[in-house]
């Protein structure tokens, strides 16, 4: 992952991973077909009251437009949506059986969703998908920067001035855990 104190990203890092713009999508969809599974996992379980039911729901409802508009967009480009799992051990990222241990699981898979949006970024060639992708990841760090002041009401919500970004290949080892 690239250090976050900086703006700007090697040459190394932009290897291309992705063919065209229809592998990228379908790799932004499989994130958010993640999230959107831990959110409708979390919504339902009743371990959360006040802000944090109340925000997470909103959330989850965020995550799942983005699997709709992203679906719609791979079959625009003519491709087949990556379809989600069946299911997901969310588990190997912490205990998701408490409301503290949600709320850290739930920071942990936003972050992730910005450092992969901004890592693929640089591969979409079609300036429309850029700015839709650019739309999504600004929510995406918003999510995370509201699920923080959740975790903890006095903390720095947005400590850096430059998000993070992973390539690909770090995203997809990240969340290999949770895939089973």
């Amino acid at each position: 992952m690239t250090s976050p104190s900086t703006a700007i990203v090697s040459s190394a890092r932009l290897a291309p991973f992705f063919s065209n713009d229809l592998e990228v999508v379908n790799y932004a969809l499989t994130l958010e077909h993640l999230e959107n599974a831990f959110y409708k996992m979390v919504n339902q379980s009743g371990l959360l009251d006040g802000n944090a039911a109340a925000y997470l729901m909103v959330i989850g409802a965020h995550e799942q437009a983005h699997v709709d508009a992203l679906t719609a967009v791979v079959r625009h480009l003519g491709g087949t949506p990556a379809e989600e799992q069946a299911s997901y051990n969310f588990g190997a990222l912490g205990d998701t059986s408490t409301s503290d241990g949600i709320l850290a699981v739930a920071e942990m898979l936003e972050h992730t969703g910005v450092m992969a949006y901004n890592g693929a970024g640089p591969e979409i060639m079609d300036k429309t998908l850029l700015a839709n992708a650019g739309a999504i990841v600004n929510v995406e760090a918003r999510h995370t920067a509201i699920i923080r002041v959740l975790i903890d009401p006095n903390s720095n919500p947005v400590p850096l001035a430059f998000e993070e970004s992973a390539t690909p290949q770090e995203i997809l080892d990240l969340i290999q855990p949770i895939l089973g």
